[in-house]
């Protein structure tokens, strides 16, 4: 008994999984601390994939290195008429149109737009499979795509490729094409047909009543949200139009908050504490970003992070040009009914913008 005593005794220490797990937390942490707040466009190179032209600014290659991680994004360009065709299950998917003027056809449903509005891929339990048409050959055409690794993870999200973008030359890789089970037989699997007039009977009835809703929802409302047909909401921080809001219900998904903020020529935005996971795409315009007291300059193109941190992050936006108004978009995950709007640091106003009138 004594051998096997000190047997026990000679074992190293196992790691402890509670200390492991703490070692892990601080060390994401200090990531986002120590994460970009601007990454700049030039930073970004253009390539060409099979699906066409463009820049990935955001993702598992960079998640790493970013202050608001777990955002995907990346920016199209094309002149000739298609990119290539690709599948989505799952969808959620955000993409602002910078400039040109198409159409998108998804699962065989046509929506058109121009520079300034934006399509929403509508999450479904088959798939989307869609291609964009410029319909303006010869013009440059493209936009911006916004989507969080936590929703895609959640839909079971993943996208295959159908057919190749015309200009892509590069080698078949049979890995990434959609396969003929890509959508499995129970993604349209039909259960009991659960009507729910006037008040539902029971709590899970009222999640049935909701579904009901989402459904009539996703088959009724455009794809499409049109800029030109937005309000301009002059606001404590400025100026914006607003794309998705909790608040607007006649749009496809509520996952995400999207606006659109201008900035007049030498103005600024309001001033505001906010926990941050919030990303900025700069359509044009020069300016910087006072963070915590830190200036961060920016120009068209780049993209504006604000880190998620403890008590959260305070900010303000600058147009840096005179003469030339200063337009960026925003996007951020909707956790106003889930989560709350303090987001466990606070949302507090701190300044007003120099246009608000309230």
């Amino acid at each position: 008994m004594e051998r096997e005593l000190e047997r026990l005794k000679e074992k190293e220490p196992q790691q402890d999984q509670y200390d492991l797990g703490l070692e892990w937390r601080i060390q994401k942490t200090r990531l986002r601390k120590e994460g970009k707040v601007i990454l700049k466009a030039d930073e970004v190179p253009w390539q060409m994939s099979r699906q066409g032209y463009g820049r990935n600014y955001l993702g598992p290659h960079n998640w790493d290195q970013m202050a608001a991680p777990s955002w995907g994004m990346s920016r199209s360009s094309h002149i000739v008429e298609q990119r290539g065709v690709h599948s989505h299950t799952g969808g959620g998917v955000l993409l602002y149109i910078l400039e040109g003027r198409g159409y998108t056809v998804n699962n065989d449903r046509r929506f058109d737009w121009e520079a300034g509005d934006l399509e929403v891929i509508p999450v479904t339990p088959t798939e989307n499979v869609h291609y964009h048409v410029n319909l303006q050959p010869g013009q440059p055409c493209g936009r911006v795509r916004f989507h969080h690794w936590a929703l895609q993870e959640t839909l079971s999200y993943e996208t295959r490729q159908v057919q190749d973008a015309p200009t892509w030359k590069g080698p078949k890789n049979e890995a990434v094409y959609r396969p003929t089970d890509f959508v499995p037989g129970s993604a349209t699997l039909k259960g009991m047909d659960i009507s729910v007039d006037g008040q539902p009977r029971d709590l899970l009835d009222a999640i049935y009543s909701r579904r009901n809703g989402w459904r009539r929802r996703m088959a009724e409302v455009p794809l499409v949200v049109k800029g030109k047909d937005l309000p301009l909401e002059n606001n404590r921080m400025g100026l914006y139009r607003w794309y998705l809001h909790p608040d607007i219900p006649n749009v496809v998904c509520r996952h995400f908050l999207f606006w659109s903020h201008e900035i007049p020529p030498g103005s600024r935005s309001g001033k505001q504490k906010h926990q941050g996971g919030r990303v900025h795409f700069v359509v044009e315009g020069t300016g910087y970003t006072v963070l915590d007291g830190k200036r961060y300059d920016w120009g068209s193109e780049d993209v504006i992070m604000l880190p998620i941190k403890t008590g959260g992050c305070i900010f303000q936006h600058f147009n840096a040009d005179a003469h030339n108004p200063a337009k960026l978009v925003a996007c951020e995950l909707n956790w106003l009914d889930t989560l709350g709007p303090d987001l466990a640091c606070g949302l507090e106003q701190l300044e007003n913008s120099p246009e608000y009138m309230g």
